[in-house]
């Protein structure tokens, strides 16, 4: 064969080759592709109604639902003034949206400081800290008072999460003393004036002899798990509370009441379920938009009010049981980011209020 007929041969073998290894990648590519939307339809929780949680293991009573593709840099929504002055929940500066978070962290890890601090600087959002008074400066991974004084000069809440993190449901009355009541003694010794208390585990708000040593102390208690806090308690899921109050006519502890005001606690491992960030991030977009339908002209009737721990760089600690209340710096990041630019009003905890004669709840503007 001549060299312009073994030159046309090699043009038809390499033309071949492109063509077959062309293929295999759109192959690859829909197989990616495929896989990312099972992804994007896998079950992950939390969808019309609130829960009536009680174990401590996170998000509970998750129900099927179809969850949206990842966010990514949607239109900024700009921070326009309601207009709006009737009712005690309509206040200057929300936005038209009617959108709004409350941020909270438990436990006191060092991560929160180092890690969530600056992405909150980095948007001006200010957050709720609930804080063990027993384990603050015993172990690096702990934040010190020094700390926690750097967090409420830069305007955070600080308040209480017990000396210990223990399950208070296991206690004697002494030993409740020393968590609820010790807490409360050991942070005012160090200036703090802490007016809310964080259950640990989310366990305690049920039962009546917890919650009336937290009512002694406290003017408000945050427990879990439901995706929102209704300011009126009216709606939960088997629930027919009318409104806030502690105890019901015939005597009986109502779900959510001025000391169990519902969070969303993150915990990436609920329920049997083992959520990647991808997946946990569609839980949180669900969270942050289901109150919707409950807030309109002003009026806020419902808050999400979104509990985190452990801030980590390390997908490890995400994954593994015993870290399964570990948050992704990335993950946490993408969602700060989220309800940046789409324009959600970050409140403090320590800005809702109680209105002990219509027993509500409403906000209040910053302290």
């Amino acid at each position: 064969m001549n060299a312009q007929g073994l030159g046309g041969v090699t043009l038809i073998v390499a033309l071949a080759i492109i063509l077959i290894i062309g293929s295999s990648f759109s192959l690859s590519i829909s197989s990616s592709e495929n896989k990312d939307q099972s992804v994007y339809t896998r079950t992950v929780g939390l969808v019309d109604g609130s829960s009536n949680a009680t174990a401590s293991d996170g998000i509970h009573n998750q129900h099927s639902i179809s969850i949206s593709p990842l966010y990514s840099s949607p239109k900024f929504i700009s921070n326009t003034a309601s207009k709006n002055t009737e009712g005690k929940n309509t206040f200057d500066n929300i936005l038209a949206s009617n959108k709004v978070v409350m941020i909270n962290f438990d436990d006191g890890y060092k991560s929160q400081l180092i890690y969530a601090k600056p992405i909150l600087d980095r948007y001006g959002f200010k957050a709720s800290f609930f804080l063990i008074c027993g384990r603050v400066g015993t172990h690096p991974y702990w934040m010190n008072w020094q700390d926690i004084a750097e967090l409420k000069k830069d305007g955070m809440d600080i308040e209480s999460h017990t000396m210990t993190h223990a399950n208070l449901n296991r206690l004697s009355i002494k030993a409740l003393n020393y968590e609820i009541a010790g807490s409360k003694r050991c942070f005012a010794k160090h200036d703090y004036n802490t007016t809310i208390f964080g259950y640990p585990f989310n366990l305690g708000s049920d039962k009546p002899a917890i919650v009336n040593l937290v009512a002694k102390y406290y003017n408000m208690g945050r427990s879990g798990t439901d995706r929102l806090m209704l300011l009126n308690c009216k709606g939960y899921v088997k629930d027919t509370q009318t409104d806030c109050r502690t105890y019901s006519v015939n005597g009986k502890l109502t779900h959510a009441n001025r000391y169990d005001v519902r969070s969303a606690s993150f915990y990436h491992i609920s329920n049997k379920h083992n959520f990647t960030p991808q997946e946990m991030f569609r839980v949180f977009l669900q969270i942050d938009n289901s109150q919707n339908r409950y807030n309109s002209n002003g009026k806020i009737n419902a808050i999400p009010i979104l509990v985190y721990h452990n801030i980590t760089n390390s997908i490890r600690d995400y994954t593994m049981p015993t870290h399964a209340s570990s948050t992704t710096l990335d993950l946490f990041t993408q969602e700060m980011k989220y309800l940046h630019e789409n324009g959600f009003k970050i409140l403090l905890l320590n800005q809702l209020t109680y209105d002990p004669i219509n027993n509500v709840f409403y906000v209040k503007s910053a302290t």
